[in-house]
């Protein structure tokens, strides 16, 4: 998609209260946790450039006191036909501002039903709202004629979809039973082209206070995208840098990853940076490990310190940390005796592998020192 093209419509205050949970004076709302708690202050509506089925293109937006966007909501007005019936379904849904689904809310007197408009039950509420907190669900995939087994029509002239009511047995696991039709058309519009315009609307209004409340989530993947939208999206202040490296540790490598991943180059300009991030490689597993190395080939000068401390790790490390070191060194042209004494140590190594990674480095830098130049000679006695 494009850049969102939006106008601003209309300013008013918001009387919803997003942590309504159950139904109340007779209106029925389903919310999951919020990714930020603050209380609603305003709403704005946009229209935007997004397209799909719904005839409403309004996109509400909800903002704190503090000028936050804290969720969105669109007033849905759609058909759902099936069983050569079409049904009128008005409900208004909800996104959190990162694009979670948040949850959704049906008019005054407005309920969901099931086949022979069967009103749901409190327990199929909640499994909708379930199923519609799937990202990865498989109605994704599946068109909307797999719903249900395919028959003839008994009447062409009065056929709707060619569908009976009955749900196919393979999607009885995604939908709620008798309302397939129902959740796969609100799972569409929940992960649809309006997820995307939620993320737009709210790039607009990032900042680094905004990043560290998004960051202080229960949801996972509300934390994810707000360390994907540090680097490039805002300054890296003292207070998000010390939130960014608590998520660097082995409890959690998709976290920890996204963390590494948020740290610019410009940012690595800082010795202090560097020597934060490599603090976390000492305490890391392989795979971040690995990681931590890859993000410093993104420096343009590595830190003096830390090139130290990277070079006494060597006897320590597996084969392919110690390639991935020695590439960095390569990177930065690392020259000094002091550094070069160190990667001779391995010329001993038991491991043969890195031996001669560590005999290939040597020989290929311009270091002059008798001691390593003999350590040389003899590793090639024994070859």
């Amino acid at each position: 998609m494009g850049v969102l093209k939006i106008s601003r419509l209309i300013v008013f205050f918001a009387a919803l209260s997003l942590l309504s949970i159950n139904e109340s004076v007779g209106q029925i709302r389903y919310f999951r946790t919020p990714a930020i708690s603050l209380k609603p202050d305003t709403t704005l509506a946009f229209i935007a450039a997004s397209q799909d089925s719904i005839a409403n293109d309004t996109l509400f937006q909800i903002r704190s006191k503090e000028g936050y966007p804290t969720a969105y909501f669109r007033k849905i007005k759609t058909s759902v036909c099936f069983d050569n019936k079409c049904r009128l379904l008005k409900v208004n849904l909800y996104w959190n501002s990162t694009g979670r689904y948040l949850g959704f809310e049906l008019p005054k007197g407005e309920f969901l039903s099931k086949a022979e408009h069967k009103p749901f039950k409190p327990a199929e509420y909640e499994r909708m709202s379930e199923l519609l907190a799937d990202p990865l669900s498989p109605l994704a995939t599946l068109s909307y004629a797999e719903l249900a087994p395919q028959v003839k029509p008994v009447d062409k002239g009065n056929e709707v979809d060619g569908v009976t009511s009955a749900t196919a047995k393979n999607v009885l696991a995604y939908v709620v039973e008798g309302a397939a039709y129902t959740t796969y058309k609100m799972w569409h519009v929940v992960y649809g082209p309006t997820q995307e315009d939620v993320v737009h609307l709210t790039e607009k209004s990032v900042s680094p206070a905004f990043i560290l409340m998004i960051l202080n989530s229960p949801d996972l993947t509300d934390k994810i995208w707000a360390l994907n939208h540090i680097r490039g999206f805002v300054p890296l202040t003292p207070e998000l840098q010390q939130a960014l490296f608590a998520f660097i540790s082995p409890t959690d490598y998709n976290l920890a990853e996204r963390a590494i991943n948020a740290l610019s180059a410009d940012d690595l300009r800082a010795s202090a940076i560097q020597r934060l991030l490599f603090a976390k490689f000492s305490e890391s597993n392989y795979a971040l490990k690995k990681r931590i190395i890859s993000k410093f080939s993104e420096a343009t000068i590595l830190d003096a310190g830390v090139k130290k401390a990277f070079a006494e790790q060597l006897t320590s490390l597996n084969s392919e940390l110690v390639s991935n070191v020695l590439d960095l060194f390569r990177k930065n042209k690392v020259a000094d005796s002091e550094t070069c004494r160190m990667v001779a140590q391995l010329l001993g190594n038991t491991n043969q592998l890195i031996a001669q990674k560590a005999f290939a480095y040597l020989k290929s830098t311009p270091v002059s020192d008798t001691l390593i130049e003999k350590q040389m000679k003899d590793y090639n006695l024994k070859k």
